[in-house]
C-alpha cells in the first residue's frame, strides 16, 4: 500500500513537471512581436518616430498586408512613385534572390530597409557614437557584419549599417532593430538619420503586418484555418493535453473497471447563463468582485482586440476605442464605461456586475458578426 502511494506521488510529479514545462514553452510572447511598430509607445516601439516623421510633412503608409502583396500593389499604381518599404525587427528575414520577383521590385528603384539583421557579437562598446553626413547619433549594440563590401556606418570593429544594390534600387540592412526607437527620443540625431536612410522623396511603407496588425482584406483570406491550427495558436493546445495526461494517470491507479456503457440524456446547456450563475456563486462566497472584475475586464478586451485585428498585447484603452469607433462607427462612450470599471466598494451588486458582463458579451458578439459579414 505504502508503495502504490510513493508510485502515486512519482507519477504525479511526472505530471505537474509537464504542465510547468507546456506552460513554459507554449505561452505567447507578444512583447517581441510588438518590437518595433509604429503603434507602439514601449522603449522598442516605434510610436516616436512616426510622429517626428508625420510633423515633418512626412507620410507613411501603413502596410498591414504581407510582403508579397507590395509588390502586387506597386505594380497596378498607375503613379509609377518608387517605394521605400521599412521591415523592422521581423521574425524571418526574407532572402531576396536573384531570380525572385523581390529582387526584381527592388530593382525597378525601390528601396527595402531590414533593421534588426543577425549579426557576430564582438568586443565593440555596447553604447556607441556614430557619424553620417552632418548628423550625429548613438547605437547601443556589440554586434557588427563581417565583409561587407558597400558599407554606411561601419567602425574597426565592422559594419552597423550597410546596402546592397539591386540595378536602379538598393537594400539596406541595420544590425540594430532601435536605430530610431522610442528609448531615442530627443537624443542626437537617430531619427533624423533613420528619415534620412528611407528618403523622404519616395513613398514610405511601413510593415505592420509582422507585427501582427491586419487589414480586413487580410483578416478574411486567413480566416479558414483548421482545427489544429487554431490550436497551436492558443492556450487550449496545452491546456488539452494537460487534460489528457491527468486523465490517463487517473486511468492507471483507478481500481474500478469500465462497465457497461450507458447513454447519458444530454440536456442543452446555456452557457453563458452557466457561466454567470457559476460567477455570481463565486462572489457570494469571496464577498470581493475587484479581482475577477479585472480579470474579465482584461480577458474580454483581448477579444476585442483580435476580432479588430489588433494582435494579442493588451493595448492602451484609448488606442482600443479609437480603433472601435474607426471600424464599428458607434459611441465611443459604449466601451469606454466598460473599459474604465472600478469599482470604490468592496462588494457591487450582482445585478449591476451580471449587466456589466453582458454588456461585454454583447460587444463581442456584434463584432463577431460583422467579421463574419466582411
Amino acid at each position: 500500500m505504502i508503495f502504490q502511494q510513493r508510485k502515486l506521488w512519482l507519477w504525479m510529479g511526472i505530471v505537474l513537471a509537464a504542465i510547468a514545462i507546456l506552460t513554459i514553452f507554449t505561452a505567447p510572447n507578444s512583447n517581441k512581436l510588438m518590437a518595433g511598430s509604429t503603434y507602439s509607445k514601449e522603449p522598442d516601439g516605434y510610436g516616436a518616430w512616426y510622429e517626428y516623421m508625420s510633423n515633418k510633412g512626412v507620410t507613411l503608409k501603413r502596410w498591414q498586408k504581407p510582403f508579397n502583396e507590395i509588390i502586387h500593389d506597386s505594380t497596378d499604381n498607375s503613379k509609377n512613385k518608387t517605394i521605400t518599404y521599412v521591415q523592422i525587427f521581423p521574425d524571418k528575414i526574407p532572402v531576396i534572390y536573384s531570380n525572385s520577383e523581390y529582387y526584381k521590385w527592388v530593382g525597378k528603384g525601390n528601396k527595402l530597409i531590414i533593421l534588426g539583421v543577425e549579426a557576430t557579437a564582438t568586443k565593440a562598446p555596447f553604447t556607441s557614437q556614430h557619424s553620417y553626413k552632418n548628423l550625429q547619433f548613438q547605437l547601443k549594440t556589440t554586434r557588427r557584419k563581417q565583409k561587407v563590401v558597400d558599407s554606411i556606418i561601419q567602425d574597426e570593429y565592422g559594419a552597423v549599417v550597410w546596402r546592397t544594390k539591386v540595378k536602379q534600387g538598393e537594400i539596406i540592412y541595420a544590425v540594430s532593430p532601435y536605430i530610431a526607437a522610442n528609448a531615442y527620443q530627443g537624443v542626437s540625431d537617430n531619427f533624423e538619420f533613420m528619415a534620412q536612410l528611407a528618403d523622404s522623396n519616395n513613398e514610405i511603407i511601413i510593415d505592420e503586418y509582422i507585427h501582427g496588425y491586419k487589414d480586413i482584406e487580410t483578416k478574411q483570406a486567413e480566416r479558414q484555418e483548421t482545427l489544429s491550427q487554431y490550436l497551436s495558436q492558443t492556450l487550449w493546445l496545452p491546456l488539452t493535453i494537460q487534460g489528457l495526461l491527468i486523465t490517463i494517470i487517473s486511468l492507471i491507479f483507478s481500481w474500478q473497471r469500465f462497465g457497461q456503457a450507458k447513454k447519458i440524456k444530454v440536456t442543452n446547456i446555456d452557457n453563458s447563463q452557466a457561466y454567470i450563475e457559476a460567477l455570481a456563486g463565486v462572489l457570494e462566497k469571496a464577498e470581493s468582485t475587484d479581482f475577477v472584475i479585472k480579470v474579465i475586464n482584461k480577458d474580454e478586451q483581448l477579444k476585442l482586440q483580435q476580432k479588430l485585428g489588433l494582435g494579442r498585447k493588451m493595448l492602451p484603452t484609448n488606442i482600443l476605442i479609437a480603433e472601435w469607433v474607426k471600424q464599428t462607427q458607434k459611441s465611443r462612450n459604449q466601451l469606454q464605461q466598460l473599459l474604465q470599471i472600478s469599482p470604490q466598494k468592496k462588494r457591487i451588486s450582482e445585478v449591476d456586475l451580471l449587466k456589466w458582463i453582458q454588456k461585454w458579451q454583447l460587444i463581442n458578439k456584434e463584432e463577431e458578426r460583422n467579421n463574419k459579414a466582411r
